[in-house]
């Protein structure tokens, strides 16, 4: 077993619980472990912080699993967390009662780094994003099919983790049998039909589920544009709580098919979805004069990293520019953003910033952010990365 040595001044935020180790944050590694081997942490001193998975190709080289100095990542170890998050989601937040489509383990917040699992109905989608759980994926398949009895598991890997750590990246059935059609699934009376593991991150947005809700819930009697919308997550809430017309767009064919039998599943016949670029389609309605109560912006990440964030804040103005010109006065935008890298005050300021250059007043009414399936580490507070805001547009 390997160990990692933190430089000395680096190990504060690993003494206070922070599961990262930065690379450069290492003073040196003793031994020769491999990747994804178990590897002990310890301060400049020579004291022991936990142990974690090794990750020499990925800037974060140690996510640390546990406060003690060894652990055996056996069925037990898994089982044990697996099964403690599975009763958060299902006694403590019951979310039974709302929904059969959920997420059973969500990486840092379940205390399992690199492991993220997303049930629908009876099938399971698990991505391994760390060469450490990507090693031990045979001990966590066996475990969730002894704990949860799927009918089938699906791969989604995300692919830019796999380049980083070195992982394979295509997706695919991995245990079970595949379904022979799409399983439905069923949120606040909503249905849709979830294309396991393709598409965008495990084929489903269940981090949306509330701001869905809470949308549904203002969009009786109004007119809805739902921009990025995948496959119709927004629209078919509003439509299927009385929005007087809604409009879908989407530059994905696959998506909006998959969208299309959504609506037709729900039996909304005042939605339509168009294929398009997001901002072709926006420069096109304000051309025609359109305009809309209520306008979602729901793009996919702008930020992958922090390196990115100078150019995604100036991507997240342009698009909520574009989007208010279309919202009538005292409408509404309900603005998201999914990349972690941006924070909430950047991201609120693009709001601010495009009011402005309209000449128009926001007034916030409501923050959000993901789902409590997908709970944040308190002392890791990068895991709240979805962020949404309600804006009144004057």
């Amino acid at each position: 077993m390997g160990t990692v040595v933190i430089r000395k001044g680096r190990a504060k935020p690993l003494w206070r619980g922070h599961p990262w180790v930065f690379r450069d944050s290492i003073e040196r590694v003793e031994g020769d472990p491999e990747a994804g081997e178990l590897v002990s942490v310890q301060d400049a001193s020579g004291r022991g912080i936990g142990c974690g998975f090794f990750s020499p190709r990925s800037k974060i080289s140690v996510r640390v699993l546990d406060r003690a100095e060894r652990i055996e990542p056996d069925c037990e170890f898994f089982g044990a967390r697996i099964e403690r998050a599975a009763k958060l989601r299902r006694e403590t937040l019951d979310l039974s009662v709302v929904t059969d489509a959920y997420r059973l383990v969500h990486s840092e917040g379940d205390l399992l780094p690199g492991l993220i699992v997303d049930q629908f109905a009876n099938h399971l989608v698990v991505q391994f994003s760390t060469a450490g759980m990507h090693r031990h994926r045979e001990v966590i398949l066996d475990t969730l099919e002894e704990l949860e009895k799927p009918r089938a598991i699906f791969a989604a890997p995300d692919k830019s983790a796999a380049k980083h750590e070195g992982l394979p990246d295509a997706p695919g059935l991995l245990r079970g049998t595949a379904p022979e059609s799409p399983p439905e699934i069923n949120e606040h009376g909503v249905r849709f039909r979830v294309i396991l593991g393709a598409g965008q991150k495990t084929g489903f947005y269940t981090d949306q589920r509330d701001n869905r809700e809470y949308i549904g819930r203002l969009a009786r009697g109004r007119r809805v544009l739902d921009l990025h919308t995948y496959t119709g997550g927004f629209a078919l809430y509003a439509a299927a709580n009385g929005a007087r017309e809604v409009l879908g767009i989407d530059s994905s064919g696959p998506s909006l098919a998959n969208a299309v039998d959504n609506a037709m599943l729900n039996n909304v016949r005042q939605v339509r979805f168009e294929r398009d670029d997001v901002k072709s389609a926006l420069n096109r309605l304000h051309e025609a004069g359109r305009r809309f109560d209520i306008v979602v912006s729901d793009p996919p990440k702008f930020a992958p990293s922090k390196r990115d964030v100078s150019r995604a804040l100036s991507a997240y103005r342009d698009l909520h520019l574009r989007a208010m010109r279309l919202v009538e006065p005292g409408g509404l935008l309900a603005a998201s953003s999914c990349s972690g890298a941006v924070n909430v005050e950047e991201f609120e300021q693009t709001v601010r910033d495009a009011a402005y250059d309209l000449g128009r007043h926001a007034r916030i009414l409501h923050r959000g952010g993901q789902a409590p399936d997908h709970p944040v580490l308190a002392t890791c507070p990068e895991g709240r990365y979805l962020k949404f805001l309600l804006v009144c547009v004057e």
